[in-house]
């Protein structure tokens, strides 16, 4: 027997080591995936479901909207509209931030533009109107943030204040990102001083050079995912948003248009034209046509590798956003039916063409995709076809095209159809559109990156101190077409603008319009797979009973932040999903009677936290979902459902305990869903029916009214598509509740309900105030009841209010009390004494409470403001207008009147009855 050989153990050992070394190198790489990146949007990249538009018209459940009034802004209207009494009248006004350079008022009676508005500034709009008094003068001043990176006031007269806050740039070091990994969400490397890492780079780098000028030589287009569009040229680029890894751009409506579409390398021809279309630019070596320096038109867009440019009329140029990873220009439309996959670049298998209505009646989000079907052939104007219109896909009938005759022969149009341009617009009204960054300080090892504010800032007491701070998001970048031009450019010196993406929160203390804090959040590139941008609101809540609030805010970079009071992020956080775009919502949706944080992400992910960072449940929904949920009991069954829109179009309802689908759900709609859901009691009088109505719009330009329990649809069609959320209240002064529609063209509508109205059906912003998104009727909330609301006149030392503190749909957790319940009478005018008169109150209990206030000595206007905190935090309030001695004044009128009118009746009554001559002075009275 021969002995062992020395080698065979020494062998076997070195196996084993192996071995194990690489099951702990697949434990590792397990550990480093993220679940939630993992997935993928699918449904995105299925067509819509084909219309049927006479199903959709003869609804079985109607509810009978009336279009009140229709009024239309200077621009597009990307953020949401505030609904509120900005003059404290007695009337409700739409305060409507449309995109480019006007805050714009209109009457909530007719539609009116009021005297002194539009206002005038110098950037464009992502967030919403928001009313804090600034300079405690007793009246609610309009507050806008700006995309410049400035928090503006507005007075009720429509001047321009000189307060406003401005949030400095952020310093970050020139070269941070020398030797860090591409991609983001790789931290095998945690150090950024790996020689491995800065060698692994100078290799990518390289390659990608050389890949580069392989596509050159080439002349290649769009059959590459890793193509990246050049945004030099975008104006005003908001940072993109990303859909699943592909790249999104959209171009605006205009006459004459006819650019080239690639969709997968494929070539579609739009049927319209477009003079002064920009020379070709290279990208990656590519050779691509922009548009983008045509009038109102936007920038081009990528789905997945290929290039789309798409047609919407939109008055103004909207900023690009990402959406997971693609460039998406928000203006409006995605094509519904692209494959959203990085893998089949140069396929058109997923790419549908067959969306069409029965009545010709045209998706507007649906493209002109024949020519991809022909293998990329141009698409060619026949003889005789006049071109299809944004409703309508094929050629105008002869009668229907014959009565545009008028209009095409404009040299023999009749002197009351020709118009002249300065009867109509006053050029005065227009201030200095260019806007000029600040000089940027020469620092050796640094630069400072411009601030932007993408997303509506949030006004709150974070602290407990008694000082109101505005919490304010914030994203770091360098804006591609303002340093396109080289004056702009040269301060900045040779660096990569687009190495240097950030994101933050900023707080302001607003009684001294100063920086309270700072905390420095995400840090990225421009070409990284998820970048640093914030687009979603912050929402605060107090979530350990301490009394101070929390922050909550979910990033670009796919995190999702709680920051304290302080500004310092709590244990357990951030968490890690895909891109987040929507905001953290806080509320009970299991019906628990604690609060849980719900986060949503460009990959379909919907996951509900503990307060402390524990998931509890989480859903699929295979579709971009660019908004965060809303909450309320759609079905009436008492317990709590998300509803939550998605960009395959279809609005899913989930059950809060588990995530599980309620009912017929999810609701298909044939376009994409961009907006928050609105949830509202839309029952009739008398009607004893259970459950919410869902309303919300879609790209495919319908209203869409949404009976909960049953999935019963009624829409209305608008033809216009919409970013907004659609709100509600009693806007024009009826008994009824009233629907605000903004739209992406500019257009206002208000639509009246035959719901009766009631103060907690009313839906005047997103987020409620501060941060409740969920409905409030037969739910939580506190409000003014009806006879102490009315506008009306008060004399006297005081006056009396009643509220009613509503809590009962949390079975069998029980109400949400104590109730802190803050009372503020606000006096502008003359009145000498405090502007802002504040009453505190604690309630154990739901129920009605009656609050004394005292009455100001002057003769002046003023608003009630009660504001409702429950225990955990979640915010609530009402507020109404009165007067104050307005009647004493008219009194005092009719004393001096009446007096007056009585001696004259008395002289009539008594005069004498015979005619007796006049006496006479003349000599000769012969």
């Amino acid at each position: 027997m021969k002995p062992c050989s020395p080698t065979k153990p020494l062998l076997l050992l070195f196996l084993l080591l192996l071995r194990h070394r690489a099951a702990v190198a697949l434990s590792d790489d397990s550990k480093t995936k993220n679940t939630f990146r993992e997935r993928e949007a699918s449904d995105d990249s299925l067509g819509y479901p084909e219309i049927d538009e006479d199903a959709l018209v003869n609804s079985k459940c109607p509810k009978n909207l009336e279009l009140r009034w229709q009024t239309e802004v200077s621009s597009s209207i990307y953020a949401n509209p505030l609904i509120a009494d900005i003059n404290s009248d007695g009337k409700l006004e739409v305060v409507v931030p449309s995109f480019v350079h006007y805050l714009e008022v209109l009457e909530g009676a007719d539609g009116d533009k009021m005297p002194g508005w539009p206002a005038f500034h110098q950037s464009t709009v992502h967030s919403s109107p928001l009313l804090y008094d600034i300079d405690k003068d007793g009246v609610r001043e309009i507050a806008l943030a700006t995309y410049n990176g400035e928090v503006l006031f507005f007075r009720v007269s429509g001047y321009l204040m000189s307060d406003k806050l401005e949030v400095p740039r952020r310093k970050v070091r020139k070269e941070w990102f020398v030797g860090l990994d591409p991609d983001p969400v790789d931290r095998s490397h945690p150090s950024v001083h790996d020689d491995q890492l800065v060698q692994d780079a100078t290799i990518k780098n390289s390659m990608s050079q050389m890949n580069g000028s392989r596509h050159e030589a080439k002349s290649s287009v769009a059959t590459s995912t890793e193509n990246h569009l050049d945004t030099k040229k975008l104006s005003n680029p908001e940072p993109e948003k990303k859909i699943n890894g592909s790249q999104v751009g959209e171009s605006m409506k205009v006459p004459n248009l006819e650019p080239e579409m690639k969709i997968n390398g494929s070539q579609l021809g739009e049927s319209m034209k477009v003079p002064n279309l920009e020379p070709e630019k290279k990208i990656n070596g590519s050779q691509v046509d922009e548009s983008i320096k045509v009038p109102n038109l936007e920038p081009e867009k990528k789905i997945n590798g290929s290039q789309v440019d798409e047609s919407i009329k939109v008055p103004d140029l909207e900023p690009e956003k990402k959406i997971n990873g693609s460039h998406v220009h928000e203006s409006i439309k995605v094509p519904p039916n692209v494959d959203h996959s990085s893998v089949n670049a140069g396929s058109l298998e997923t790419v549908h063409t067959d969306n069409k209505s029965s009545t010709g009646r045209r998706l507007l989000e649906d493209n002109n995709s024949k020519g991809a079907e022909q293998g990329g052939s141009e698409s060619k104007y026949k003889e005789g076809v006049r071109a299809s219109t944004v409703e309508n896909e094929e050629g105008l009938e002869a009668d229907a095209d014959s009565s545009f005759e008028l209009l095409r022969n404009s040299e023999e149009l009749a002197d009351e159809y020709s118009y002249d341009y300065d009867d109509y617009v006053d050029e005065t009204m227009w201030g200095d559109e260019e806007w000029t960054e600040v000089k940027h300080d020469k620092l050796e090892d640094h630069i400072n990156v411009d601030s932007h504010i993408l997303c509506t800032p949030v006004i709150a007491d974070i602290d407990n101190d008694g000082v109101s701070e505005m919490i304010v998001a914030v994203s770091y970048f360098f804006d591609h077409e303002y340093y396109d031009n080289q004056e702009h450019r040269k301060e900045l010196g040779d660096i990569d603008i687009g190495k240097y993406v950030a994101g933050g929160i900023v707080v302001y203390n607003l009684d001294t319009k100063q920086i309270k804090w700072t905390a420095d959040l995400d840090l990225s590139t421009d070409t990284s797979n998820f970048r640093a941008y914030i687009y979603s609101s912050p929402t605060v809540v107090d979530l350990d009973g301490d009394g101070n609030l929390d922050i909550l805010v979910g990033t670009s970079y796919g995190l999702f932040y709680v920051l304290d009071h302080h500004g310092k992020v709590r244990e357990k956080f951030p968490l890690e999903m895909a891109e987040i775009q929507g905001s953290v919502v806080a509320a009970d949706v299991n019906d628990d009677g604690k609060i849980e944080l719900v986060t949503a992400d460009t990959h379909g992910n919907v996951a509900v936290w503990t307060s402390k960072g524990d998931l509890v449940w989480e859903k699929h929904l295979k579709s971009l979902i660019p908004q965060g949920p809303t909450v309320g009991d759609i079905d009436g069954d008492g317990h709590t459902e998300l509803v939550v829109p998605t960009l395959s179009g279809k609005i899913h309802v989930l059950d809060g305990r588990d995530g599980s689908s309620i009912g017929r759900y999810p609701y298909p709609t044939h376009g994409r869903i961009m907006n928050q859901i609105l949830l509202v009691d839309l029952n009739k009088p008398k009607e004893k029916k259970k459950g919410l109505t869902i309303v919300t719009t879609s790209f495919d330009g319908y209203l869409y009214l949404i009976d909960g329990p049953t999935g019963c649809a009624d829409v209305v069609d608008i033809g216009e598509t919409s970013y907004s959320m659609v709100l509600a209240d009693n806007v024009d002064g009826g008994d009824d509740l009233d629907l605000i529609v903004t739209t992406m063209n500019g257009n206002v509508f208000c639509f009246s309900t035959p719901s009766p109205h009631h103060p907690l059906k009313a839906w005047r912003l997103p987020s409620q105030g501060r941060n409740n998104i969920a409905n409030l009727y037969n739910r939580e909330g506190i409000y003014v009841t009806h006879p102490y609301r009315a506008f009306r006149d008060e004399e006297g030392k005081s006056f009396w209010v009643e509220i009613e503190i509503v809590d009962d749909y949390r079975y069998p957790s029980g109400h949400q009390g104590p109730y802190r319940v803050t009372t503020s009478l606000l006096v502008p005018g003359n009145y000498q004494g405090e502007r802002t008169i504040k009453l505190n109150n604690t309630y154990d209990q739901p129920g009605k409470y009656r609050i004394k206030l005292p009455t100001v000595s002057v003769r002046t206007t003023g608003t009630v403001l009660v504001e409702m905190v429950d225990r955990n935090g979640l915010y609530f309030f009402d507020d109404f207008s009165l007067t104050f001695h307005m009647h004493y004044y008219k009194l005092l009128k009719w004393l001096l009147v009446l007096p007056m009118l009585g001696m004259f009746g008395v002289l009539v009554i008594f005069r004498p009855q015979d005619s007796m001559p006049l006496p006479s002075f003349l000599r000769n009275i012969d």
